[in-house]
């Protein structure tokens, strides 16, 4: 069995059992969700949200305030214009909860709940989208829900038929989503019609990046593809070597992503091809939280979305390692060994303030929290 077989197996299998998980008690059945403002990051692990404090890494609260059935996730929670975070539950309620952070319950010391929206028939996996007062909200029971942000009443359900893992983006006109049965889609974000609706021949997993007037995205089928928004024509303009699972970073007029290989691809939009051979990320073979070298194979899948950082790339990789990437394709271990977290990290990488974090899975603390030369700050892990 290859690599990316069993690595794609490894996280359909994760995600399909998280809905029956009976305890929620067991931290790294999937990946974590991962957001921050400049002072909080919300990070949505297993049986809890976890609200830490960036000046040095103390939970601030926790949702819910005890273990649950109900419970279970790993949605990146979404932070809306009027202050709520948006979580979307995959325990045994399948529930969209808005928790309000400046309302601090005096009992359980975590947010209230501002509205729940369950009137769904499967777990969550993308977060939504907040849209001119509404919430375009993909579950993987095949339906994007549109919900009222003020209160959660349903406005519209917008039946696409196949399971939908990624957040929508959208052009200010239409909403556009990305789907496993091989699928990109439009909806206009007023009628809620279905506008187009194309395959592309392998599954999408994470969502498009819009650019120079243009949808790119890549996929299973080894490709970057680009799409004309407004009929839904595409194409594919560059060959991967292996499947694509992050969705692009922009970099002025430059795409940079990974594939579960380990490969990254930098494609230059303006002259329509890659700007160097794509570079390979090797894992460097060092465990810090053991601190001895470790064995395992030469390659090393990339899910997380290059982030952009001065002008440089920083590229997390399952092997649980960080890597500086300049212009040119050319790669450092970021901030040398002992400052890696470990573990495999399947999270994009969050830039928040003076602070990049990070949140592995099967490393010594949930969440690290970096300055912007690669040295740790603090680490947070959760009392019990």
């Amino acid at each position: 069995m290859s690599k990316k077989f069993l690595f794609l197996s490894t996280a359909l299998l994760a995600v399909i059992l998280l809905s029956g998980c009976a305890s929620g008690s067991v931290r790294g059945n999937t990946w974590p969700g991962l957001s921050a403002t400049n002072d909080v990051a919300y990070l949505a692990d297993g049986p809890f949200v976890y609200a830490v404090n960036l000046k040095d890494g103390t939970e601030l609260w926790r949702y819910p305030d005890q273990r649950s059935n109900k419970y279970l996730f790993y949605t990146t929670p979404y932070l809306t214009s009027n202050g709520l975070v948006i979580v979307g539950s995959s325990g045994s309620s399948f529930s969209l909860i808005a928790l309000n952070p400046a309302s601090i319950d005096a009992t359980t010391k975590s947010p209230t709940v501002a509205w729940s929206f369950s009137d769904v028939h499967d777990h969550w996996v993308a977060p939504p989208l907040e849209l001119d007062g509404r919430l375009f909200a993909p579950n993987s029971d095949g339906n994007l829900y549109v919900v009222d942000l003020k209160n959660g009443q349903l406005v519209k359900s917008i039946e696409l038929g196949t399971d939908l893992w990624a957040q929508p983006v959208s052009d200010g006109k239409n909403v556009y989503i990305s789907a496993l049965d091989h699928s990109m889609i439009a909806v206009n974000k007023d009628n809620y019609q279905v506008l187009w609706h194309e395959d592309l021949g392998g599954a999408i997993t994470s969502p498009p990046m819009l650019a120079d007037g243009n949808l790119y995205v890549g996929s299973f089928a080894s490709n970057l593809e680009k799409f004309d928004p407004a009929s839904g024509n595409h194409q594919p303009v560059e060959k991967t070597n292996a499947w694509v699972w992050g969705t692009p970073s922009l970099v002025n007029d430059n795409l940079y992503f990974g594939d579960l290989s380990g490969n990254l691809y930098s494609y230059n939009l303006k002259e329509g091809k890659y700007n160097w051979n794509p570079t390979t990320i090797k894992p460097d073979n060092w465990d810090p939280i053991n601190n001895k070298e470790k064995d395992e194979s030469k390659e090393t899948a990339i899910t997380a979305s290059p982030v952009p950082m001065n002008d440089n790339l920083l590229v997390a990789t399952e092997s649980g390692a960080i890597y500086q990437v300049d212009p040119n394709g050319q790669s450092v271990l970021w901030g040398g060994k002992e400052q890696q977290p470990g573990g495999q990290i399947y999270t994009t990488p969050v830039i928040a303030g003076d602070l990049v974090l990070v949140s592995p899975m099967n490393s010594g603390a949930f969440l690290y929290a970096y300055d912007l030369n690669g040295t740790k700050k603090w680490s947070f892990q959760p009392a019990k």
